[in-house]
């Protein structure tokens, strides 16, 4: 993990976040994030970014940290830039206090190191710098290695599989993405079971799997930043870049916006 690039990225991005909301009012519409404007986008990060202070600096080894005070519903909207920007620099001081090298509570079945958290906390970021930057008219621009790693991530961390108590059950659909020199081979899925934790059944819930053995019955082929995007519903794919079953190709989005809503 190349973290002091990680940390780069959560610092700018946080900082164009905080640039484009002081530019523009708060009540301003974020298309997507459907029911957001940019003060509770704003908020939202905000939020977000001080609950992994208390992850990263607390003792949270099997269960996440309480939620944060927010700005409350009189506070003017200088307050709630001034309080995001410290949101920001209290994230990346705790990063650079903390041991990432322990455990702590993630909701990742396979890692709970604190350095996680960092690679997490840049693609949050980056990913609602996009949101502000699109509700005021800014086509965004992804560096392309953040892009590319965000690609493993969002495959990897949402859109692979399901909780370990369920099983998974592939289907027929195939797909390739490909992108920057990477390539990544996906079956449709579907798991089911019933949570140890809540009680609740699930039936036939979609997924996807990493499967290279047959040949995809679609391929998406483009740069890495609009993949990284399109995958978090940011943006469209180009003419082109689909070939094949179209159909395929709109479930893998579909899983994509079910696994991140």
């Amino acid at each position: 993990m190349d973290t002091d690039r990680f940390i780069e990225h959560v610092h700018d991005d946080a900082s164009s976040i905080s640039r484009v909301a002081r530019s523009a009012p708060l009540d301003t519409i974020v298309p997507t994030c459907p029911g957001w404007d940019l003060r509770e986008l704003v908020i939202h990060t905000g939020a977000v970014h001080r609950h992994k202070v208390a992850t990263l600096l607390g003792d949270y080894g099997d269960k996440p940290a309480p939620r944060p005070d927010t700005p409350g519903d009189l506070a003017s909207d200088t307050d709630i830039l001034d309080w995001f920007d410290e949101s920001a620099d209290l994230l990346l001081n705790a990063i650079a206090t903390a041991d990432l090298d322990e455990a702590t509570w993630t909701w990742c079945p396979h890692e709970h190191l604190k350095a996680w958290w960092v690679r997490r906390m840049a693609h949050e970021t980056v990913i609602h710098r996009t949101d502000a930057e699109i509700a005021v008219g800014i086509s965004p621009v992804v560096d392309s290695w953040l892009a590319q790693d965000g690609i493993d991530e969002i495959l990897d961390e949402f859109m692979i599989g399901g909780p370990s108590w369920a099983t998974v059950a592939p289907s027929d659909g195939t797909a390739t993405l490909r992108s920057g020199g990477r390539t990544w081979h996906l079956r449709t899925a579907a798991f089911s079971g019933i949570s140890p934790f809540s009680g609740k059944s699930y039936e036939s819930v979609d997924t996807l799997v990493y499967d290279q053995t047959t040949d995809p019955m679609a391929t998406v082929t483009t740069d890495a930043a609009t993949l990284d995007l399109w995958l978090w519903g940011r943006g469209e794919l180009p003419d082109g870049a689909v070939t094949g079953d179209r159909s395929v190709v709109d479930q893998v989005r579909a899983t994509a916006a079910e696994a991140t809503g």
